[in-house]
């Protein structure tokens, strides 16, 4: 078999370098000798097909067939990308495999399930977010905007958002999962209910979403 990459040590890890011409899934050509992204590995990125890591990608999992990672996707040591699936950029897929493009097709459980574990049950998600506290305890303003308020027991809806998923800072509701979290002194952190049909984008770590139902201030402990 006629390699189709080499390794070039790059610091920790090491840089993948194209060993002949080929075009990708999304008609992007890969010519000899160009220099993608990086790998823990060989036995991070299949020599066979036409799979690729470009740019600033980083893989510490696999990734095979037609797959492609992009710029500042990274894939994690226990997850699988394959198929035809493309990693867009500061997409973190640390869980399963993923087949296809989650972001471009707005695979929301799909995308849920491979960045941060969780998987919907009756359409929605519970996940967390920072807020400031103020004199009432069933109310908190956001941490971005102190005019934004979230009270317990009712929706937060914001109405200017960015429906653009591939955006990883845009306008609506930001939430993750509590370990992704910094506890901060004078702030508070809400669980917060959200429908899958709400979300906006999953991507670094955190989902963006159009509204949330408060729960409840969660304490440590």
């Amino acid at each position: 078999m006629d390699k189709k990459y080499e390794l070039l040590k790059d610091s920790y890890w090491y840089r993948v370098k194209a060993l002949k011409d080929f075009t990708l899934i999304t008609g992007e050509t890969i010519k000899k000798s160009d220099v993608g992204g990086c790998v823990d590995s060989e036995d991070c990125l299949s020599q066979e097909g036409l799979c690729w890591v470009k740019d600033d990608a980083y893989v510490k999992g696999s990734v095979s067939e037609n797959a492609i990672v992009r710029d500042n996707g990274f894939v994690g040591e226990n997850a699988i990308v394959t198929g035809n699936a493309v990693v867009q950029a500061y997409q973190y897929i640390t869980f399963g495999t993923v087949t296809t493009d989650l972001l471009g097709t707005k695979d929301w459980i799909g995308a849920l399930y491979a960045e941060l574990g969780i998987k919907p049950e009756n359409g929605k998600i519970t996940l967390y977010k920072r807020v400031w506290s103020t004199d009432d305890p069933k109310v908190f303003e956001s941490d971005n905007n102190r005019k934004f308020i979230y009270e317990i027991g009712k929706e937060a809806i914001e109405i200017d958002v960015d429906e653009d998923a591939m955006k990883v800072v845009g306008k609506g509701l930001h939430f993750s999962i509590l370990k992704l979290l910094c506890f901060l002194n004078h702030c508070s952190i809400l669980e917060c209910e959200i429908n899958v049909e709400d979300i906006l984008t999953v991507m670094n770590g955190v989902v963006r979403a159009r509204k949330c139902k408060v729960i409840r201030a969660y304490e440590e402990g």
